[in-house]
C-alpha cells in the first residue's frame, strides 16, 4: 500500500481537511490542535474512521456478494 493510502496518513488528511473548512475551529468553536498535538489516541481514532471509509470504498454493495 503506498504511504498516503496508509490509516494514519489518510488520518491526517481528513483531520486537516476538516481544520481547513471549519477555519481551525472544533464543533463547539474551540481551537483545533495542530495534528501532531493530538497525540496517539486521538490521532489512532481518525486513523479508524479513515480506515473505515477507505475500506467502505473498496466493498462493493452488499459486501462483495
Amino acid at each position: 500500500m503506498d504511504d498516503h493510502l496508509k490509516p494514519l496518513a489518510l488520518a491526517r488528511t481528513g483531520y486537516e481537511a476538516y481544520a481547513d473548512y471549519t477555519e481551525g475551529k472544533t464543533f463547539d468553536g474551540r481551537d483545533m490542535p495542530a495534528w501532531d498535538d493530538l497525540g496517539d489516541p486521538i490521532q489512532n481514532a481518525w486513523a479508524m474512521a479513515a480506515g473505515a471509509i477507505y475500506h467502505a470504498i473498496l466493498t462493493p454493495p452488499g459486501g462483495g456478494r
